[in-house]
C-alpha cells in the first residue's frame, strides 16, 4: 500500500515537471511567426505591385495624388517617398522605402522602382527584389510637368512637411475594407509575375541591396520584426482547414488584433 502511495505521488510530481516544461513551450509556439516567416513576406523583400504603380502613374493628376496611391499599394512597414530628376531631354522618376524613417531619402533606403522619360515614351524598372519587372509604355508627361513646376526646379522631392500626413493617411487606409482588395490583387500580381518571369523573379528575390539587408538585419537582432505591421493582413475572408487563407478567394492570411504574418500557421498543441 505504501508503496503504491508513493508510485502515485512519483507519477503527479511527474506530471507537474512535464506540466511546468509545456508552458514555456507552448508559449513559444504561440509567440508569433519567426524571423524567416517575416523575411519572407513581401513587404519585408521589398517587394511592390509595379503594375499598380504604373497605372497610378498613369492616372494620378498630381505628385501628391500618386504618392498616395503608391503607398496604399505598397505592404512594407515604412513610408515609399518620392523624387524626380531632370536631365536634358530625359526625366527620371525613383520611388525609395525610408528604411531608417529619416523622412528624406538617403543612402540607407532602398529603391524599389524607376520611371524613366525620354520623349513620350516612359521605361518603368524594379530594383532590389522587383529587379525582375521591365515595362515601356507611351502616354503623356503631365505628372512628371507637375512635379518640375511644382518644385520650381529641375527636381523634386516629397516634401518633409507631407511625411506624418502620408504615414495617417496610410494607417487610415490599412484599417479599411478597400485594403483587403488591394492586398488580393497584389498577391495575383505575385503570383502571375512568379508564373511569368521565373528564374528571373526568383533571382531578384536573392539581389537585395544593402540597405535592405542591413535593414532586415537590424530587425532581426532588435527583435522588432514581432510587431511588425509588415505582410500582416486584415483577418477578413474564411480560412482553409490548414489553417491558412485563401487568396483566390479573396481571403486573407493574418489577423487585425491576434495578427499573424503571411506563410505563418500555428502549430497546434495536443
Amino acid at each position: 500500500m505504501r508503496r503504491r502511495r508513493k508510485f502515485k505521488r512519483t507519477s503527479m510530481a511527474a506530471l507537474g515537471t512535464a506540466a511546468l516544461l509545456a508552458g514555456p513551450v507552448g508559449a513559444a509556439c504561440s509567440s508569433g511567426p519567426t524571423y524567416e516567416d517575416w523575411a519572407a513576406t513581401d513587404g519585408a523583400a521589398g517587394r511592390i505591385n509595379l503594375d499598380e504603380v504604373q497605372k497610378a502613374f498613369k492616372d494620378s493628376g498630381s505628385a501628391t495624388e500618386f504618392e498616395k496611391r503608391v503607398n496604399e499599394i505598397y505592404e512594407g512597414d515604412e513610408i515609399v517617398l518620392i523624387k524626380a530628376k531632370q536631365d536634358g531631354d530625359s526625366t527620371t522618376l525613383e520611388g525609395w522605402e525610408d528604411l531608417n524613417k529619416s523622412k528624406e531619402i538617403d543612402d540607407q533606403d532602398d529603391l524599389l522602382f524607376t520611371i524613366v522619360k525620354n520623349n513620350d515614351k516612359h521605361e518603368m524598372r524594379g530594383h532590389g527584389s522587383n529587379g525582375y519587372y521591365r515595362s515601356n509604355f507611351g502616354g503623356g508627361n503631365f505628372l512628371f510637368t507637375y512635379m518640375m513646376l511644382s518644385a520650381m526646379s529641375p527636381r523634386y522631392y516629397t516634401p518633409i512637411n507631407r511625411y506624418d500626413t502620408m504615414n495617417r493617411n496610410r494607417s487610415n487606409y490599412r484599417s479599411s475594407s478597400t485594403y483587403r482588395s488591394q492586398v488580393t490583387k497584389n498577391s495575383n500580381y505575385f503570383s502571375r509575375q512568379k508564373s511569368f518571369a521565373r528564374s528571373s523573379y526568383t533571382n531578384a528575390a536573392k539581389n537585395t541591396s544593402a540597405s535592405r539587408n542591413s535593414y532586415l538585419s537590424s530587425q532581426k537582432s532588435s527583435g522588432a520584426f514581432k510587431s511588425s505591421s509588415t505582410g500582416v493582413r486584415s483577418s477578413w475572408g474564411s480560412r482553409s482547414s490548414s489553417g491558412r487563407t485563401s487568396a483566390s478567394s479573396g481571403g486573407f492570411r493574418g489577423g487585425g488584433g491576434g495578427a499573424s504574418v503571411i506563410g505563418f500557421v500555428r502549430p497546434s498543441l495536443r
